[in-house]
C-alpha cells in the first residue's frame, strides 16, 4: 500500500482544500492575464520597448538613420492632410 492509501479523512480534506485554493489562484491569474485592459497594457508596453530598441543606440542616443526618415514621413503626412483640407 502506498502512503496515500493510509491518509486520514482530515488529511484528505486538507488536500482537497489546498487543491481548491491552488485552482482558485490559477483561475484568478488566468482571468487577470486575459482581462482586456491588461492585454492592452502589455501590448502598449511591448510596442514602447520595440520602438525604444529600434530608435535608440545602446548608449541611449537616438539613431538618426531610423528616426530621421520616420520624422520625415510624419511631416509629409501632416503636410498632405493640411493641403487636402485647404484644397477641399
Amino acid at each position: 500500500m502506498s502512503a496515500k492509501d493510509n491518509r486520514s479523512l482530515d488529511e484528505i480534506e486538507k488536500d482537497i482544500a489546498r487543491n481548491r485554493d491552488d485552482l482558485a489562484a490559477t483561475i484568478d491569474e488566468l482571468a487577470f492575464r486575459v482581462k482586456p485592459a491588461n492585454v492592452a497594457k502589455r501590448q502598449v508596453d511591448e510596442a514602447k520597448t520595440f520602438v525604444d530598441r529600434t530608435a535608440r543606440n545602446t548608449d541611449g542616443s537616438l539613431r538618426l538613420e531610423v528616426v530621421g526618415p520616420a520624422v520625415g514621413a510624419v511631416v509629409l503626412l501632416v503636410a498632405l492632410a493640411v493641403y487636402n483640407r485647404v484644397r477641399g
